[in-house]
């Protein structure tokens, strides 16, 4: 389902796909949709897609009832009777038979319609698994931003496994704000988890990201919540801090994206757990004069790349520190920053307010197609519909398009995102003077 409070023509799924995205996200869980087979294909693909965990060779082990063949989101396969009469005794074999394959943690979400006929999920999921966790979403946030359904998801998650308070162990953070949905978001979580191992900081989870649920567990643990998209946490983080205390550590230039923004993101969270980022920066630093010289080598496309014209659209707490990256470092040109107009956040206002400052006021909000960009920052069906409708070149930063096949491990945050974003930005530099 498509968000309609999104600005532009935008088609980033909404709170109701987050919601089940965010629980599909834990590593050892299963997600069962309480609803009828429409609402599951896409979702189910998507979440394949994003965070793929099954080769293809154990499809068939996914004939059974409720699968259809697909390994991820089993539905109740809800009829018109099911409507007027309940669907609760499809819903406790459901929940029963995904048990029965190990899952730590199952998840029960209801559709937008089904959530009208008032099946009792908790009730269910006791009788049918009594000894599996299970988290319930009776209410979806369909409607709502696909961020606040996300975190509704991860909420539902940690209610769910209700990990016990412990001690804080000095030194260490839990990741809280990326999804599966961010381009490369398994390979920037190795990067981060490298750059603060660098400073003698150990990350206990990822939250919302791939974790399992004995990750989960150590949350209490953890002495800081390290922020990375604001618009990912600033739900998650203040019920973290009122079940188990801890400090929160953000940057101000939002999420860790190129080597600027990535080391005040370090500094950041060092600083918080009173641990040194000096060893972290070094490393940015030398990755940084690495990319310089990638960039001299490329003199032929660098000289085009100066000047050249981009967009973005994309979250604020992404479009900030990019936007400020591409037009400090590399020199290029903004010419449309479409930020969803739901989010009145701190980077926002930040990002309006600079973009003021350069003379570009007037690109914010702007929409991309109207402003003949030369590469767009986008999620994955703009990027499509930008390369072979506009000619435009593009990044996928968000929801992707499944177009490219990666094997070797990539990251979008962090040192290695940098380097990552200036290959891929000389890359599509060459396909638009080609085109």
């Amino acid at each position: 389902m498509i968000c309609p409070k999104h600005g532009g023509n935008s088609r980033i799924p909404d709170g109701f796909s987050g919601a089940l995205l965010a629980c599909e996200s834990v590593r050892d869980g299963a997600v069962i949709l309480h609803g009828p087979t429409g609402c599951r294909g896409l979702h189910g693909a998507m979440s394949d897609r994003f965070f793929p965990r099954l080769d293809a060779g154990k499809q068939l082990n996914y004939a059974e009832r409720f699968y259809f063949s697909q390994s991820r989101i089993p539905t109740t396969y809800l009829d018109g009777d099911d409507y007027v009469f309940g669907g609760r005794e499809k819903l406790t074999q459901a929940i029963a038979l995904v048990a029965k394959h190990n899952a730590a943690l199952v998840t029960v979400i209801n559709s937008p319609g089904a959530a009208l006929i008032g099946d009792d999920l908790k009730r269910c999921a006791t009788e049918a698994a009594p000894f599996t966790p299970c988290a319930t979403i009776e209410m979806p946030m369909l409607s709502h931003p696909f961020a606040a359904g996300y975190q509704q998801g991860v909420i539902s998650i940690l209610e769910a496994l209700s990990p016990k308070p412990q001690p804080h162990i000095p030194k260490t953070v839990v990741l809280v704000g990326l999804s599966i949905a961010h381009q490369y978001w398994s390979g920037s979580i190795e990067e981060l988890r490298r750059l603060l191992e660098l400073c003698g900081i150990e990350v206990l989870c990822a939250i919302g990201a791939g974790s399992a649920t004995d990750e989960y567990q150590r949350i209490p643990q953890a002495s800081c919540y390290a922020v990375i998209h604001d618009e990912y946490a600033d739900c998650v983080v203040p019920w973290l801090e009122r079940q188990y205390g801890g400090m929160i550590a953000a940057s101000n230039s939002g999420a860790p994206v190129g080597f600027s923004a990535t080391m005040e993101w370090i500094t950041a969270v060092a600083h918080a757990v009173h641990s040194d980022p000096t060893p972290a920066i070094s490393d940015i630093q030398d990755r940084r004069r690495q990319v310089s010289r990638m960039i001299d080598r490329a003199s032929s496309y660098t000289e085009a790349l100066k000047g050249t014209t981009f967009a973005v659209q994309s979250d604020p707490s992404f479009a900030l520190p990019l936007a400020q990256w591409l037009f400090q470092y590399l020199g290029m040109l903004p010419v449309s920053v479409e930020t969803p107009d739901f989010y009145s956040t701190d980077a926002a206002a930040k990002l309006k307010t600079w973009l003021e400052g350069i003379g570009c006021g007037d690109v914010w909000q702007k929409p991309w197609r109207m402003a003949d960009p030369e590469i767009l920052f986008a999620d994955g069906q703009e990027v499509l519909q930008a390369r072979f409708g506009n000619k435009c070149g593009g990044i996928e930063v968000a929801f992707p398009s499944g177009r490219v096949i990666d094997i070797v491990p990539k990251s979008m945050l962090g040192t290695l995102g940098g380097a990552w974003l200036v290959e891929s930005i000389l890359r599509e530099v060459r396909w638009v003077l080609w085109t």
